[in-house]
């Protein structure tokens, strides 16, 4: 599987042996909108509590806010994906350059997808230093200031090598044009096995972030309510590991198990969709206890 079928399965793909003009439906586009719309309300709901009711914002509250452009990026390529640049669609349905928008596409997913992530991720980190006066030790802060520096070395590293691994740069959605990869030289790095080892850093980054404040409940000088409903909201975090699990499943089946990169592609636009904005919504939940 991959991005680059053999001119020989490019060629069948052109008979009857395969079914053509089967396009999915609204789902994937309806479905965003819906987490992109939750995941503002609970942002702009964090903001007016923090800035205006408690009126003590932190660098958390501002990493959290700038999350949101990456994320209303990644919203508006993945609904552009699933109607326009053929991600609802087999790909040997799509003409030369329409496969090549759909890579393009692709690219500014990835790159929306581990800023918005890496945000997050900092910002929970970062509010964990907000709990720090007579509850945290100091192993426990610099432990969150490694996680930091980990996730912050692990986003840049994601988007040097998206941006660069394929030589040059325009190779990276040229290549899936026959006719263009005949005639130009080009080299890239294995696209397959970088995703599959960027997911694993993801879950290992994830469990950290939703462990960290589990170390610290029974030290919270707060109710036990308080402390189960922290516990609650930070356990749900642990569904973003399941997310991850299931983006290297299908990730897997996207660059080893089928060249139908577009149609494959929608069930990992799911769960990415899922990640990034379920994180930003976990990331503002603690704040959001004013409410109840």
């Amino acid at each position: 599987g991959g991005t680059e079928p053999p001119l020989s399965l490019v060629s069948a793909w052109q008979t009857d042996s395969y079914p053509h003009g089967i396009r999915r439906n609204w789902g994937l586009v309806v479905f965003t909108i819906i987490l992109f719309t939750l995941t503002v309300s609970a942002v702009a709901a964090r903001f007016w509590v923090r800035f205006f009711v408690q009126r003590n914002p932190g660098i958390d509250d501002a990493l959290i806010v700038a999350a949101l452009l990456p994320i209303t990026g990644l919203a508006i390529a993945t609904c552009l994906a699933g109607r326009l640049y053929g991600f609802d669609r087999h790909i040997w349905d799509l003409p030369p350059d329409l496969a090549v928008q759909s890579r393009q596409i692709h690219m500014v997913i990835a790159a929306m997808y581990m800023v918005s992530t890496g945000l997050t991720k900092i910002s929970i980190l970062c509010f964990y230093r907000r709990m720090e006066v007579g509850i945290i030790k100091n192993w426990f802060l610099y432990t969150v200031w490694t996680a930091i520096a980990f996730v912050f070395a692990y986003m840049s590293a994601f988007l040097l090598t998206l941006f660069f691994g394929c030589r040059p740069t325009s190779s990276y959605w040229n290549k899936v044009d026959p006719s263009w990869a005949k005639t130009h030289q080009y080299h890239c790095l294995d696209e397959g096995a970088n995703m599959l080892v960027a997911c694993v850093v993801c879950i290992v980054q994830d469990f950290i972030v939703f462990v960290l404040p589990l170390l610290l409940l029974r030290k919270l000088e707060t109710s036990r309510r308080q402390k189960i409903a922290l516990a609650v909201i930070f356990g749900v975090g642990f569904l973003l590991c399941i997310t991850s699990i299931l983006r290297i499943v299908f990730i897997y089946n996207i660059f080893y198990r089928t060249y139908d990169t577009t149609w494959a592609a929608t069930p990992a636009y799911v769960v990415t969709a899922i990640e990034a904005h379920l994180a930003t919504i976990c990331a503002s939940a603690p704040a959001l206890k004013f409410f109840f």
